[in-house]
Formats: C-alpha cells, sequence, structure tokens
C-alpha cells in the first residue's frame, strides 16, 4: 500500500499594475516545479488567514505592503510526488515597488501573452480564468429574438459571457453579442464559431460523445465542455478542454430528474483537476462565493443570471 502524498497549502496573488499587467515570479530551480513562472505567494501557516497569510508573503517575497485581497480560484491538484491546495486571490490595493527580495526574477506580464509562460500544472486553470468572466448567461429559449437581443444589451461584457446554446445560429443574436463587446459561446458547430468570430466553442452531452469518437473539433478559441460527472470531467480532459460546466449544483425546472451534486459533491468532482469550473444549475451570482469557495470560478445559469425586465 502506498504512503499518503504529502500535502501543502499555498495562497497566490493575482496582482495587476496600473497598466493590467500581472505580476508573475520564477521558481527557483532546486524547489518543486523549479524553472516555472507562477503567482507569487507562499504557504499557509497552520491556523491563519488567507488574507493575512497572503499579505505576509508578498511582503516578504515582494516588498509590498498593505496588500487587500479577495477569493479569485481555488485549485486542488496532486502531484506525481505532492498534493496541494492553491488559493489564489486577486489584490485589490498594496503599496511599494514588487521586486525579488530573496533573488527570483519578477516580471510584469499582459494578460495576453500569459499563455506563452511555462506555469506550474496547478497554475494553468488560472491563466485561463483571467480571460473569462464570472458569470456565464445562458439566454432563454422560449423568448423571441428580439426579446434576446434587449436582453444582450442589458448585459456587463466585463463580467459576463454568453452562451447562446439554441441561438447560436441567429445572425441578428451573434451581432449583437459583437457589438456589445460580449464574449460568446456556441454550441457545438465549430464551423459556426470560427466563421462568427465565437470566443468560446461548448459541447454539450452530445458533442462530447461526437469528439470522443471522431476527435477533437477544429477550433482555435476556448473550448468548454458541459460535464455531469467524473467520467466527462476526464473526457474533457483528454479533448484538452479549457473549461468545463458542471451541473445540476441545484434541482432544477429545466432537468427536475436529474440529482443534484450538491456543494459537496461539486467539489469532491472538481478537486484534482486542472481546468475552469462553472457552477451551473439553479445557482445566480449570489452564489459565487461560494462556487468559488468550492472550486468553481464563476457561475452559469438562465433563469438566475438574465436580466429581467
Amino acid at each position: 500500500m502506498s504512503s499518503p502524498l504529502p500535502e501543502i497549502v499555498v495562497v497566490a496573488g493575482i496582482i495587476p499594475d496600473a497598466d493590467d499587467r500581472l505580476c508573475l515570479s520564477r521558481r527557483p530551480d532546486h524547489k518543486h516545479q523549479g524553472g516555472l513562472w507562477e503567482f507569487p505567494g507562499g504557504k499557509v501557516e497552520p491556523g491563519e488567514a488567507l488574507d493575512h497569510a497572503l499579505a505576509r508573503e508578498l511582503h516578504e517575497e515582494l516588498g509590498l505592503d498593505g496588500v487587500r485581497s479577495i477569493p479569485f480560484l481555488t485549485v486542488r491538484h496532486r502531484y506525481p510526488d505532492l498534493a496541494v491546495t492553491l488559493h489564489f486571490r486577486e489584490v485589490t490595493a498594496y503599496t511599494g515597488v514588487a521586486h525579488g527580495r530573496e533573488g527570483q526574477p519578477v516580471e510584469w506580464v499582459p494578460r495576453a501573452e500569459l499563455s506563452a509562460r511555462a506555469f506550474p500544472e496547478a497554475n494553468r486553470p488560472v491563466a485561463v480564468a483571467l480571460r473569462l468572466p464570472p458569470e456565464w448567461v445562458i439566454p432563454p429559449e422560449e423568448l423571441d429574438e428580439t426579446a434576446v437581443v434587449e436582453g444582450l444589451a442589458r448585459l456587463d461584457p466585463a463580467r459576463q459571457g454568453v452562451y447562446l446554446r439554441g441561438w447560436s445560429g441567429h445572425p441578428a443574436v451573434t451581432a449583437a453579442c459583437r457589438a456589445r463587446g460580449l464574449r460568446f459561446w456556441v454550441r457545438d458547430d465549430a464551423g459556426l464559431a470560427r466563421r462568427e468570430g465565437a470566443f468560446g466553442l461548448h459541447l454539450s452531452g452530445e458533442g462530447l460523445a461526437r469528439a470522443q469518437r471522431e476527435g477533437a473539433p477544429a477550433f482555435e478559441g476556448l473550448l468548454s465542455v458541459a460535464c455531469h460527472d467524473a467520467g466527462q470531467i476526464d473526457a474533457a480532459r483528454a479533448l484538452g478542454a479549457d473549461m468545463v460546466t458542471l451541473s445540476p449544483v441545484r434541482a432544477t425546472p429545466t432537468h427536475p430528474e436529474a440529482a443534484p451534486l450538491g456543494w459537496d459533491g461539486f467539489d469532491e468532482l472538481v478537486a484534482g483537476n486542472p481546468l475552469v469550473f462553472y457552477a451551473l444549475g439553479g445557482v445566480g451570482p449570489e452564489d459565487l462565493a461560494t462556487a468559488r469557495a468550492h472550486g468553481a470560478y464563476g457561475v452559469a445559469g438562465i433563469r438566475g443570471l438574465w436580466p429581467r425586465g
């Protein structure tokens, strides 16, 4: 019987500057995952609050003071030799000039260039999440096209993206997304996603099954997958997906026959999978903090997120 892996808890900071570049530091060659770039931070002491731990680490590593932060994403990952829980926090305030107080290289990197950096595997979901909105809105399919276009005009491109699902093939709807500057996903059809300039391609259950038979679709943008269990998550990883919607967290009128995962079940499925997860099913913006505490980056839905009135 193999011995359990050593486990550590780490907190790391997503630190923007005035030009919205992000601070990265390079791990010393002699340490675990040495030579790779990472978001600065370090180990959490037993009983230490996460915001205090991050403030302490950023002072020790970078010479920053007055650090304030909010939760961004939690990743639970198992390396061959180590189990690690990483609490990533978005830094909202600090004073000082970041520099490598321990001799480590420190650089400010534009968000668009993050994908070119070599990160430890547990950091990769964060690099993806930094390109994504925290809310993933699904327009109701019972509306008419005019009502959908009017609803899209009330969404906030900074914090909301749109999964067009049944509206994927409607030119007026995709045009409204582009005009509003909304990141949007289409369903299953890679050719349509390319033609419409979609930010993402989302594979339904049918689309996932097809991709397992035929291979990952040819699409240069972000690939996301609808998942309900561990097997589908494994399949999404095998396809090279960036993002997963995991549902249902709670019972919904749309799928009353589906047994809800609950937050504990959601957490259990997310743990150890280096993907960006959205909680779907009976959730809304008010659940974002809870979702992030259980390993999700964002929340997704129809009734809880579509603008009313």
